[in-house]
């Protein structure tokens, strides 16, 4: 067996207090690829966890039969602090409650760090300029001095995805079909784990404006790319945002499907020996982030739904009614809320208690909406 099992301590804040973060590696030492997968970013979101426990069932079993080639670490659950923030017997694991704000969000950035560094030392060489680069932003991560508990797991979850090829970030959304954010610069090359997972979308940008975990290793070949135009500097990292329908969808059916995929994955990829078997057929392509329409309530009140997730809406299709219980007149109390783009509806919200601004829903649409700032907080 070639699994290790470490656990990282985190700064602590309080006298005899201490979290870890767990990593499970496989591999290590060998020659192939490397894989990064965590769960629960967001602490909140559990069918993440789901998935990599039976992700984790899947690579003893390879991992007892030899069959490991690569090398693959997964976080079964990657925010121990955000799992602490229990308000009586609801989980609130989206924002620290400490005040350092949404816990996927403001991630380093690694072009920033270490380009200085790597001037005059990129050539034309693909394979020693992502050897120099890689080895640059561990040289920087090593730098850097936490001063809370939460910066100490950004710099520990940081430096080991840094070191992969692939790394996949797994949440979830509140009632939702499965999809996906990715960079476009990693499109169409993971198509097939789009279509294994069964995506209802697959939104694309190399910069949504959030700092988020996924885009800290995708962006840096790009940038770098355009810092450095005389070097060689292909697209060594693949990263996602994997979104596992709802918050309510955890099983052991559906974590062992969501695990499948990745294993497959995995083995198309080499860092395990088998047979995939044939690809699945993808549900939809690749549209841009900014084309994806996020619908705040226009008011106070409760939401009711005439519209089911997987359905295709067009601009100016009501998706939903906001329903005022204090309204004067009962019969003023209906608000109609309508797309404001053609594409698929894939989330809603689970709870439907809203006030001005919740989100209550997302349409993946083709045609641009914004710039900036895509993401929801």
């Amino acid at each position: 067996m070639t699994r290790i099992t470490e656990r990282h301590a985190l700064l602590s804040e309080t006298p005899s207090t201490q979290r870890v973060v767990t990593m499970h590696r496989y591999g290590a030492g060998t020659d192939g690829k490397v894989a990064y997968v965590q769960a629960c970013l967001h602490a909140d979101e559990t069918p993440a966890m789901a998935c990599t426990h039976h992700l984790l069932q899947r690579l003893e079993d390879a991992d007892q039969q030899g069959l490991i080639k690569g090398e693959i670490v997964v976080v079964p659950f990657a925010n121990p602090i955000g799992l602490d923030q229990f308000e009586d017997d609801i989980l609130l694991g989206r924002v620290h409650r400490g005040g350092e704000g949404n816990f996927n969000r403001g991630w380093y950035d690694l072009t920033a760090m270490m380009k200085d560094r790597l001037v005059g030392k990129l050539g034309t060489d693909a394979d020693s300029n992502v050897q120099l680069i890689r080895a640059t932003m561990q040289g920087v991560l090593d730098e850097v001095t936490p001063t809370s508990e939460f910066e100490s797991l950004r710099k520990i979850l940081t430096k080991e995805a840094a070191r992969a090829d692939y790394v996949f970030d797994l949440h979830c959304d509140d009632e939702s079909l499965p999809y996906l954010y990715i960079s476009d610069l990693n499109w169409p090359d993971c198509q097939d784990f789009a279509a294994d997972f069964g995506a209802a979308a697959v939104m694309m940008a190399e910069n949504s404006g959030g700092g988020s975990f996924d885009e800290v290793y995708t962006r840096p070949w790009a940038e770098l790319s355009r810092l450095f135009p005389d070097a060689t500097i292909p697209q060594a990292t693949m990263s996602m945002t994997v979104e596992h329908r709802g918050r309510p969808d955890v099983s052991d059916e559906i974590g062992a499907k969501d695990a499948d995929a990745l294993y497959k994955f995995f083995v198309r990829r080499g860092l395990i020996k088998g047979d995939a078997g044939p690809l699945s057929a993808p549900l939809c392509d690749a549209t841009g982030t900014d084309a994806c329409e996020i619908i705040p309530s226009p008011g106070a009140g409760f939401v009711t739904y005439c519209r089911e997730l997987g359905d295709m809406v067009k601009k100016g299709d009501q998706i939903a009614t906001l329903i005022d219980p204090a309204a004067e007149d009962p019969t003023q109390s209906r608000t109609p809320i309508y797309a404001g783009t053609d594409g698929i509806f894939f989330t809603r919200r689970q709870h439907k208690a809203v006030k001005p601004g919740l989100v209550v829903g997302k349409v993946a649409g083709k045609e641009p909406l914004k710039s900036g700032y895509l993401l929801e907080d």
